[in-house]
C-alpha cells in the first residue's frame, strides 16, 4: 500500500473513529445540548456507515454481514437527523413521535436483515436497498430543511451571520455535504464519502466551537440594566413614533448608529432583552403594523400593503406575516371582518 493510500486510510478511518468518541461525549452531555440523544444516534449511524466505506474500499472481499451492518446503518441515517431537527426545534412537542417512528424504521431494517440477509440476496442489498437508503436520506434532509424554512431565511440576512453556526445548522449542512458526496461517488471515488466525513466532522467542530465563544464573548460583555432601559426607550420610541422599521433599507448598523451604540451592541442586547435577533425583531413590528393597516384600510392591495410595511418583496411579507400571526393576511383580514360583523 504505497503512501497516499496509507494517508487516505488513516484520515477516513479517524473521521469514522471521532464520530464515535463525539456521539459518545455528546450522549454524555445530552442535559446541556437539545436533541442530543438523536444527535448521538446519527453520529453513530454515519460512523457505522464510514466504517463499511473504508473497509470495502481497502478490502473489497469483506464479510457480507459487514456490508450489511453498513447499509442498515445507512437506512437509519434519514430517520436520526430528522429526528434531531424535529426535537431541536420543539424540544417537548414531538418527542413520543419521533420515538415511535424511529422504532418503526429500526424494526423494517431488523426484520428485512433477518428475513433476507444480504449473502442471500445480493440483489436486494446492492441495488434496491443501497438506493433506497440513498433516496431516504435524501428525503429527510428535504423534510429537516422543510422544517427550518424560516430559520434559513433569516440566514441569509448579513447581521444573522452568527447564526450559521447553530447547533441545527452545522448539523443540516453537514448531512447535504455528505449525502452529496456519497451521491456523486460514482463520478469521483468511493472513498470520497467517507473522507467528507471527516472533513465535515473537523469543520463543524471549528465552526460550533467559534460560536460557542461568541457566546462566551456575549456573557462577559453584558449589557447593564441601565444600559438596557436606555436601549429598550430609544429603540421603541424610533419604532413607535418614527415608524423607523417601515425603511425597507433598514439594517442592523443603520439602526445601531441611530441609537449611538456598536451593532455589535445592539445584536447582543437584542437576543438578551427581546431573545431574538434583528430580523425577527424588525418583521414582527412589520407584521403588527400590517395588521393594523388590514383593519384600518380595507381597499389596500397586499402588495402595497407589503410595500408600506417595510418588505422588499410580497413573498417576504407572506413568510413573515403566516410565521408570526400564525395565517396569511388575506385570512387575517376575513377573520377579523367576520368578528366585526357579528
Amino acid at each position: 500500500m504505497e503512501f497516499s493510500r496509507y494517508f487516505l486510510f488513516f484520515f477516513a478511518s479517524l473521521g469514522a473513529f471521532n464520530g464515535v468518541l463525539l456521539a459518545a461525549w455528546i450522549y454524555y452531555k445530552r442535559r446541556e445540548i437539545t436533541g442530543a440523544p438523536w444527535l448521538s444516534l446519527l453520529l453513530l449511524m454515519l460512523s457505522i456507515r464510514i466504517g463499511k466505506s473504508i473497509a470495502f474500499y481497502f478490502s473489497p472481499g469483506l464479510s457480507k454481514d459487514i456490508l450489511q451492518l453498513g447499509l442498515s446503518a445507512c437506512c437509519l441515517i434519514g430517520p436520526s437527523l430528522f429526528s434531531f431537527c424535529a426535537c431541536h426545534l420543539n424540544p417537548n412537542k414531538n418527542s413520543p413521535i419521533l420515538r415511535w417512528h424511529f422504532a418503526g424504521w429500526v424494526l423494517v431494517v431488523a426484520f428485512t436483515g433477518a428475513v433476507y440477509p444480504y449473502h442471500s440476496n445480493l440483489e436486494l442489498w446492492q441495488i434496491w436497498i443501497y438506493r433506497g437508503s440513498g433516496y431516504a436520506w435524501f428525503g429527510y434532509l428535504i423534510a429537516a430543511s422543510w422544517l427550518y424554512r424560516h430559520k434559513l431565511v433569516d440566514l441569509w440576512s448579513r447581521q444573522n451571520t452568527p447564526n450559521w453556526r447553530d447547533l441545527h445548522v452545522v448539523v443540516l449542512g453537514g448531512g447535504w455535504l455528505i449525502w452529496f458526496a456519497y451521491y456523486t461517488a460514482a463520478y469521483t471515488s468511493y472513498i470520497m464519502g467517507a473522507l467528507s466525513f471527516s472533513m465535515v466532522l473537523y469543520l463543524s467542530i471549528v465552526v460550533y466551537s467559534g460560536g460557542s465563544r461568541t457566546k462566551e464573548k456575549y456573557a462577559a460583555q453584558t449589557i447593564s440594566p441601565q444600559q438596557s432601559h436606555e436601549l429598550s426607550t430609544k429603540l421603541t420610541q424610533l419604532f413607535d413614533e418614527e415608524l423607523l422599521f417601515t425603511d425597507p433599507g433598514m439594517s442592523l448598523p443603520r439602526l445601531a448608529k441611530r441609537l449611538g451604540v456598536s451593532h455589535t451592541k445592539l445584536s447582543q442586547f437584542l437576543n438578551q432583552h427581546y431573545g431574538c435577533n434583528f430580523n425577527q425583531f424588525i418583521n414582527r413590528y412589520r407584521v403588527q403594523h400590517a395588521q393594523s393597516l388590514l383593519l384600518q384600510e380595507q381597499s389596500l392591495t397586499m402588495e402595497h400593503l407589503a410595500e408600506l410595511c417595510g418588505f422588499n418583496a410580497s413573498s417576504t411579507f407572506y413568510t413573515a406575516f403566516k410565521k408570526y400571526a400564525g395565517q396569511t393576511p388575506s385570512q387575517f383580514r376575513a377573520q377579523q371582518t367576520r368578528k366585526l360583523s357579528c
